[in-house]
């Protein structure tokens, strides 16, 4: 057929998802685990794909194969027998946030895919998965496009911060800033009050041949902000939308030398919240935020001018350094590329992983360490003291990141965990503290319970409120109380939500005889005609009841995590994790002296925070070099801790661990060793030299619709970027890892696995626009051919994996 590495990956992999799609149907409707722990002749016909998965990576899990591992699964069956009691498959409409299960499902379906793609490999040889960031060729470029091509490839150049993501997406037509701060007076009653007021500027941004608007001024203070987030939440309760971020206390309330920076810390964080909120395109385009940006305009007098200039000279420099930081920081990856290339290759070695561990477990300092592996130190030190940097001085959120580092610092008992942890035996300190939390006295409610129950009442209570508030507003409790029956029935048979709009999917809810009460004619009037144009307060009305259904669905999704919660089986299940997983690092940490090591941790933070309270607010500039030095004066302390963990093991747990990841990356380099040809399954499945261009084609659009998913996905992980305050990729660690192809080629598949669920749709108060930003709404190319092969695919798979 001649399928170039592209086409044969693609073609594979669908092979490969129509089967094991299969599979995981078949086992959602049994839930028995031991068809795949404990396989037979007949399972072996029902679930081959994922039998061999589980016996070869599950099962071969050091921690696990320690552990009592019948006693293990026995319990897990145990809680999904629980858990498939839960009514979850209810009549309730399909949201982003709504169910959490399908997402997690979802993910693990593709890394079960991965894997399997990974595993298994075939006579024609190369294959390749598409890469949206692929660096430049050497044969096609010169040196200086290779150096920008490595930085790139190690993801530096992507640390973007919030602030300059949300200027580069442009804030759904909005370009905000709070550009500076005035203090106004105000009588009351007697006495004279002073208040601060935070201008906004705000920019439209007009389709390109269309006349600028002009810039916009507003005073705004910091109740009023409150009462945005208020009002928003009254008009779209089943939004996230981020806190109103608290005062600020520091010398710039009082200080009178450092007026021109009066409250400038938030500022700062406030001009944050507002960027958050106009993310959302519900929020940016809703009349409520447009008002509270535009309303009551003013001119900027020539002091308040002054102010926000000079504020925005400040902004400046923090940009400048971190450009600087950054750029620091790629030079000394292209220095260190060729040391760490070196170091790559010796980890793709059988046994390589376990063999540097080795040179750490026997080399007490990091000065003694070959010089490769104290260059990987340095590439470490200096990504790390970025992060820090980013995240406490030039991000827009590092007020109140600060802030929570100090909060949560002063709250910590690091004595008091660091003598237990000497004292203490591990065995019996895990016990204790099982014991502890999981008992139940006298047949009552366990502590864990509790802590569950306390923590989910309150979001209950949340809930709650916002339902009130919601029926208040609809007025009309039939109504209100038929949407709350239909979230505790069953999903009516042949129904797919998430195929219609959401208003249509309102009205058949309401259309329903079988859910109580029958609404009357009046009531019928109110709604029936919500679909016609002109009907406002019609179509109002119902989609007030789709949000009123949306949070009802989350009541009962959270009520019956609730119930799982208070079953015997979740409570034997964490004991048997518990002791699986902590027992062992319990052991390996005390041997290893780790309540030194949380002295040394509470060390660093103490430095952090010096470093941090020392920096100059009006002044980011020349920042970098006290966070290098602090990551370097405390490395030596975390590599003794490294070295002690691999040092004092005599379980050979941590040796066991690295066999694993090793045996893991040989794995996904050789595969199985018997390979498979795919030209003569197809010729087997009776696919003829005519139907080859229909093949063909139908690979091709797989490719197409691959490619389309991870350029939609590329911008999502930008807008979570955002959305998360992650600072860093969450991929860095992975461009450490050995650049074998085989290896980089599932790692780039890995990236799939953040796709959110094809069942999943957005809120139903989103733009068009937007939803047609989410890649789940990419419609899968029609299989006809691939589907006949798969069969036979899996006959001659089955074959080689005995």
């Amino acid at each position: 057929m001649n399928l170039s590495p592209q086409q044969l990956h693609y073609f594979k992999r669908e092979l490969i998802s129509q089967q094991l799609d299969k599979e995981v149907e078949i086992l959602k409707k049994s839930t028995q685990l031991s068809s795949l722990v404990q396989p037979t002749a007949e399972t072996k016909k029902e679930y081959p794909f994922l039998q061999y998965l589980t016996q070869h990576f599950v099962l071969e899990f050091p921690l696990l194969k320690k552990g009592n591992e019948n006693n293990f699964w026995i319990k897990l069956q145990s809680f999904l027998d629980e858990y498939s009691k839960l009514k979850l498959d209810n009549y309730a409409p399909k949201s982003a946030r709504d169910s959490q299960r399908r997402v997690l499902l979802y993910k693990i379906e593709k890394l079960l895919i991965i894997s399997l793609s990974a595993s298994i490999k075939t006579v024609q040889g190369k294959e390749e998965s598409i890469d949206l960031l692929a660096p430049i060729s050497k044969s096609d470029s010169n040196d200086e496009e290779q150096e920008e091509s490595l930085v790139n490839k190690l993801s530096m150049t992507h640390l973007e911060s919030e602030e300059n993501y949300l200027e580069w997406i442009g804030m759904n037509g909005l370009r905000l800033n709070v550009i500076t701060v005035r203090d106004v007076s105000e009588v009351r009653t007697i006495r004279q009050h002073l208040h601060s007021e935070f201008i906004i500027e705000t920019n439209l941004v007009v389709p390109e041949g269309e006349a600028p608007v002009p810039t916009i001024y507003v005073a705004r203070r910091h109740g009023q902000f409150r009462q945005l987030r208020e009002d928003l939440k009254m008009s779209f309760p089943t939004l996230e939308l981020p806190s109103v971020p608290g005062k600020a206390r520091d010398s710039s309330y009082s200080d009178k030398e450092s007026q021109h920076l009066h409250r400038e810390k938030d500022r700062i964080i406030l001009r944050s919240f507002l960027r958050r909120l106009s993310s959302d395109p519900v929020v940016a385009n809703s009349t409520i935020f447009r008002d509270f940006l535009l309303n009551e305009p003013l001119q900027l007098s020539p002091a308040e001018q002054k102010d926000a200039d000079i504020r925005h000279k400040m902004d400046q420099n923090r940009l400048d350094e971190e450009k600087r930081f950054r750029a620091q920081v790629d030079k000394k990856i292209v220095e260190l590329d060729g040391l760490l290339d070196m170091l790559k290759g010796q980890i793709m070695k059988p046994n390589g992983l376990v063999e540097i561990f080795e040179v750490i477990k026997s080399t007490e300092t990091i000065d003694k360490l070959p010089v490769e592996l104290q260059k990987a130190f340095e590439w470490g030190r200096i990504n790390f003291a970025f992060v820090l940097h980013t995240q406490f001085v030039t991000s827009d959120s590092s007020v109140e990141n600060i802030a929570n580092l100090k909060r949560t610092h002063s709250l910590m008992p690091y004595r008091t965990i660091a003598q237990i942890l000497k004292l203490s035996n591990p065995f019996s300190m895990v016990k204790g503290v099982l014991d502890l939390f999981l008992a139940q006295p006298f047949g009552g409610k366990s502590l864990f319970q509790r802590i569950m129950l306390a923590n989910m009442s309150e979001q209950s209570k949340d809930m709650q409120k916002d339902i009130e508030e919601l029926e208040a507003k609809i007025n009309d409790p039939a109504l209100c109380q038929k949407v709350a029956n239909a979230v505790k029935c069953d999903k009516p048979e042949g129904l797919d939500l998430g195929k219609t709009t959401p208003i249509q999917e309102t009205l058949d809810l309401l259309k329903n005889s079988k859910i109580e009460p029958v609404l009357s004619p009046q009531q019928i009037i109110k709604v029936a005609f919500a679909n016609q144009p002109g009907k406002v307060e019609a179509r109002t009305l119902v989609e007030n009841l789709y949000k009123l259904w949306i949070l009802y669905a989350r009541k009962q999704e959270q009520e019956s995590m609730m119930s799982l919660v208070f079953q015997g089986a979740t409570g034997d299940l964490i004991k048997d994790l518990f002791a699986i997983f902590y027992e062992p690092l319990a052991q390996v940490y005390k041997a290893a002296n780790i309540g030194d090591t949380i002295g040394h941790v509470a060390g660093f933070i103490n430095d952090l925070i010096e470093i941090v309270d020392k920096l100059d607010v009006e002044d980011a500039t020349n920042t970098a070099q006290p966070f290098i030095d602090l990551v370097k004066n405390h490395e030596a302390e975390f590599y003794q801790f490294v070295h002690g963990v691999h040092a004092q093991d005599e379980s050979k747990l941590f040796d066991n661990l690295l066999g694993y990841v090793d045996s893991l990356f040989s794995f996904v380099s050789h595969g199985i060793p018997t390979r498979i040809d795919i030209e003569k399954i197809t010729e087997e499945a009776g696919i003829t030299g005519d139907d080859i261009p229909v093949l063909k084609q139908e690979i091709d659009a797989l490719c197409a619709y691959h490619y389309s998913r991870k350029q939609r996905h590329l911008e999502r992980k930008r807008q979570k970027l955002m959305s998360t305050n992650d600072v860093a990729d969450n991929e860095e660690i992975f461009n450490f890892l050995p650049e074998n192809k085989e290896v980089m080629g599932v790692l780039n598949d890995m990236v799939e696995v953040d796709y959110q669920s094809d069942e999943e749709s957005l809120n139903s108060n989103e733009s068009a626009d937007n939803l047609a930003a989410h890649e789940s709404t990419i419609v899968r190319p029609t299989l006809v051919l691939i589907p006949k092969i798969a069969p036979t695919f899996v006959k001659h798979v089955q074959s080689i994996m005995q």
